[in-house]
């Protein structure tokens, strides 16, 4: 088959939904279709470790951004007609190219619309990708906005989604009978090629929100004992000046004193980033319950787990479901002083939080590997288009499988 992701994101370094749909297209790749990720819009800031790029192939991924700048403008203007003009051209390159199935990130309605009316004309599978809940930020939505969600989905053949509780938002509360299919959060084994030691750190990788991920929380933990192991450092990577909870971020390490075992990485290229992850003491991620949360499945996570160094998390959402407390990963309530004793119990049983951090890489390892989903994926959407009878493609034709 011939498959296309279009990636609201920066690549081929950004965040998690870039490391998403990166994990697709070689998942893809490696079992023989042929892939593009298509950038409509540019994404890239300055203050970020960017790719100036429009075009190019990164570990056997081909890459376009439609714009001819990855560059976002500063001007609300220019930043609608680049917006546009990329749009436009990504419906001609699926027009000439004709793909067989085309995953979407989140874009707008029109945008959506322009390329379903595409779909009539020269047939392909347009499917959504979703691993967030819609309005994610509210925890209770009106009717109109459910309306506008339904309208919104109701271009789309089919969804991957990224847990049961996604699934179950579409299906039983939107009510959309669709083909779907769930495909957890996605790792690639990158084990180095030599053992790193072991440094004094409690390592931090995310949106520097405290609503999302707790940082606020997971600073005043680490403030009650840092005085008892002033050797320790919490390390946070990416850059948190773009956070709504920036001014409270910097409040917290100045009243705390903080300065000097605090520190900021800013973005690090995903080589540098392994060794952070690898080499740290403990690795923390500390959700709140939240509407947000509970249907969420954070990618990180998979990061933390395949490191195989112990993770501490909160038991909120997917997460509490799948993993076990002291045997693949350390559970915290999300608490400051229960986080606290959390992080002074891996410090002062390093061989038992060990075996823990390596019991989280095999499962890792054995429940999310890419290349398995990606091949599910695969088979559901060749069997879509083989009922269909839009095949354009010479590839094989498997069976659907039943569970998915």
């Amino acid at each position: 088959m011939k498959i296309y992701l279009l990636l609201n994101q920066p690549y081929p370094n950004g965040y998690a939904l870039t490391k998403r749909f990166h994990l697709y297209a070689k998942g893809f790749i490696k079992n023989g279709h042929q892939v593009k990720i298509i950038i409509p819009h540019p994404t890239e800031y300055e203050d970020k470790l960017g790719n100036k790029l429009i075009s190019g192939t990164y570990e056997n991924v081909s890459f376009e951004y439609k714009w001819k700048s990855t560059n976002r403008s500063n001007s609300f203007f220019k930043r609608r007609y680049h917006d546009l003009a990329g749009s436009l051209k990504t419906g001609f390159t699926l027009i000439k190219d004709r793909p067989d199935v085309v995953i979407s990130s989140s874009f707008s309605f029109l945008f959506f619309l322009y390329l379903k009316f595409i779909s009539f004309l020269f047939p392909f599978k347009f499917f959504h990708e979703k691993n967030e809940v819609d309005y994610m930020h509210e925890d209770n939505i009106s009717y109109i906005k459910r309306l506008l969600i339904k309208l919104n989905e109701s271009v789309f053949h089919g969804f991957v989604v990224i847990n049961s509780q996604l699934l179950n938002y579409l299906t039983n509360e939107l009510k959309f009978n669709k083909s779907s299919i769930i495909v957890p959060i996605l790792v690639e084994d990158f084990k180095m090629n030599r053992e790193l030691p072991v440094n004094k750190t409690i390592v931090y990788t995310g949106t520097y929100q405290e609503r999302k991920d707790g940082i606020l929380t997971i600073l005043n933990a680490f403030a009650q004992i840092k005085n008892r192991y002033p050797e320790y450092k919490l390390v946070l990577t990416g850059s948190p000046q773009r956070s709504a909870d920036y001014k409270k971020i910097l409040r917290i390490i100045e009243n705390k004193e903080l300065w000097k075992q605090v520190h900021f990485t800013g973005y690090l290229s995903e080589e540098d980033l392994r060794k952070v992850l690898t080499s740290a003491n403990m690795l923390i991620l500390a959700k709140p319950e939240n509407r947000q949360n509970l249907y969420n499945f954070p990618t990180k996570l998979g990061e933390y787990l395949i490191s195989g160094r112990p993770v501490i998390t909160t038991k909120v959402g997917e997460t509490g479901k799948i993993l076990k407390d002291n045997d693949n990963v350390i559970f915290s309530e999300f608490d400051i002083s229960d986080i606290s004793e959390k992080m002074e119990f891996i410090i002062n049983n390093p061989e038992l939080t060990a075996a823990i951090g390596a019991r989280g890489r095999e499962y890792a390892l054995k429940n999310f590997d890419y290349l398995v989903h990606t091949n599910r994926m695969a088979d559901r959407f060749q069997t879509m288009i083989e009922i269909s009878g839009h095949v354009r493609s010479a590839s094989k034709l498997v069976p659907s499988m039943k569970q998915n």
